[in-house]
């Protein structure tokens, strides 16, 4: 199944839309908590850090991964279109060495016969 372009770019943004939201209710959580003095007060900062970097690092992972799945299916159109011309190549080949055959039979025959 090839997948168009309109559905990569589907797939690539939605996902990533996805974890922003993610991201947003990450910090307004640790934001909740940061106040009342609790133990993410201490490393708000880092999670901060942790969040956006993790985010980061996801996004840049599903987009080569999407990227990727593109190229594998260009690189398989291709495939295909070769192999295709590969096999007309091949059938004409078969064909001809069957008709030198048939000659080189005929020849023999001819020879066989004559003897």
């Amino acid at each position: 199944m090839k997948l168009s372009k309109h559905s990569l770019i589907l797939a690539t943004i939605v996902p990533l839309f996805f974890g922003l939201i993610i991201l947003y209710y990450f910090k307004a959580a640790i934001d909740i908590l940061q106040p009342l003095g609790q133990s993410t007060a201490m490393i708000y900062n880092q999670l901060i850090v942790i969040g956006i970097f993790a985010f980061l690092a996801l996004a840049v992972y599903w987009c080569v991964m999407m990227y990727l799945i593109y190229l594998l299916q260009e690189n398989l159109m291709i495939l295909d279109s070769n192999l295709d011309k590969a096999a007309d190549i091949g059938a004409k080949h078969l064909s001809e060495s069957k008709n030198l055959l048939n000659q080189v039979i005929s020849i023999l025959k001819r020879y066989e016969t004559s003897q």
